[in-house]
C-alpha cells in the first residue's frame, strides 16, 4: 500500500491548530466533565471488589512474625519438615492442575 500526499483535515496539523486555540481546549480532559445529569452506578460486585482491594492493601506482603519464628527455629535446629505432607500437597496440586488444564482444553 502506498500513500501519497496529504488530504486536507487529515493528520495532526488540524489537531495541533485546534488544540492550540485556547477557546477550544476542554480543561476537564479529553472525556469532558460530568454534567449535573450524569451519574455512574457500580454493580454490587464492583463495590465488593473495591472493598476487598482496600482490605488487601492493608495486609503486609511479608509476615514478619512468621519469618522471625522460622529463622529462629532453623538456627536452633527445631524446624522440621514432614516429607509425607509435602509430598501429599505436591501430588494434590499436580492433580488439580492437570484437571484444570484438561477442562480449559475442551
Amino acid at each position: 500500500m502506498k500513500i501519497n500526499g496529504k488530504k486536507p483535515g487529515v493528520g495532526t496539523d488540524n489537531f495541533v491548530k485546534k488544540a492550540g486555540d485556547k477557546d477550544q481546549v476542554n480543561k476537564a480532559g479529553a472525556g469532558g466533565a460530568l454534567s449535573a445529569g450524569d451519574s455512574v452506578d457500580l454493580s454490587q460486585k464492583a463495590r465488593d471488589l473495591s472493598r476487598v482491594k482496600k482490605m488487601l492493601e492493608s495486609v503486609p506482603d511479608v509476615r514478619g512474625d512468621m519469618v522471625v519464628k522460622l529463622k529462629t527455629d532453623i538456627e536452633h535446629g527445631a524446624y522440621s519438615v514432614d516429607a509425607g505432607k509435602v509430598a501429599e500437597k505436591m501430588i494434590a496440586k499436580a492433580l488439580r492442575d492437570s484437571i484444570y488444564s484438561k477442562k480449559s482444553d475442551e
